[in-house]
């Protein structure tokens, strides 16, 4: 597994989900590491860790590994930036670990069976067909066509950088991690419930919801769902924001998590309440 550790001090361990990788949070590690220090684990099978063909790609099998890196690091009191299929592995860590966890910070992620949202259950009734495994694994369209439509505006994304988030995933080899977790849209639905019903042991970590609004998966009923799980949690969203947040607005990302880890004793209020609007 390939990771990120730059800067020093309270250590911020960020989570990505499908469809990207380390590089998500490249702009928010080099603003935050002057202070804290940042580590940013890709998953096996995305970015720039390893893709074996053999190894196990379910849930369960990312969070075993999850376990060993942060136990081969050591890290105590750490904060948890989580975003989308990286939250249910990161808090299903954090549950098991809660000595060990201060902070939780979740960006547009999900923690139940994602069969009950419609877009999702199409799409891995899509990649549950044959032809379209075929297609998704060989003709390099499951990235180029589906990362896209999750920012709010895809063109103002620059081609350069959406290059470099397609680059790790090149060829069909490269593509079984991102294969098997949208296919654990329609496979897995009990295990990410299940994983939804433990974070209520973690109801007594500061807990800040970040959320773009323009998501078209995990939508404003997401957030609502979210904020029932952890019903004392800070919420900020971002109205002209999607899934990729860090991408789409990392100054604003980097000031709300500042302001969080600074403020660990203040009410919960955003950056932007603080300053008057």
């Amino acid at each position: 597994m390939n990771y990120i550790d730059e800067g020093e001090g309270h250590a911020v361990v960020f989570v990505h989900g499908c469809m990207t990788w380390s590089f998500l949070f490249r702009r928010t590690v080099e603003a935050l590491s002057a202070t804290y220090r940042c580590i940013v684990p890709d998953h096996l099978g995305f970015g720039l860790s390893e893709k074996p063909q053999t190894a196990g790609y379910l849930p369960e099998d990312h969070v075993r590994r999850f376990e060993k890196f942060m136990a081969s690091l050591g890290l105590d009191e750490v904060t948890l930036v989580v975003h989308d299929f990286g939250a249910p592995i990161a808090l299903k860590w954090a549950a098991e670990n809660p000595d060990q966890v201060r902070n939780i910070v979740i960006l547009n992620s999900y923690l139940w069976d994602m069969q009950e949202n419609p877009l999702a259950a199409k799409l891995a009734l899509n990649y549950g067909h044959p032809l379209n495994q075929f297609y998704y694994r060989h003709i390099r369209a499951t990235p180029s066509f589906v990362l896209p439509p999750l920012f709010a505006d895809r063109y103002r994304v620059a081609r350069p950088i959406l290059r470099q988030y397609l680059h790790p995933f090149e060829t069909h080899r490269d593509r079984i991690g991102l294969f098997s977790t949208v296919e654990g849209y329609r496979r897995d639905g009990d295990w990410f419930n299940a994983v939804g019903e433990t974070v209520a042991s973690l109801s007594d970590k500061r807990t800040l919801i970040i959320w773009g609004l323009k998501d078209p998966l995990h939508t404003e009923e997401s957030l609502a769902r979210m904020q029932q799980l952890f019903p004392e949690a800070q919420t900020v969203t971002f109205a002209d924001t999607g899934r990729l947040l860090p991408e789409e607005k990392p100054e604003a990302l980097t000031g709300e998590l500042t302001w969080f880890l600074m403020n660990s004793e203040l009410p919960g209020m955003s950056l932007v309440d603080q300053l008057g609007g």
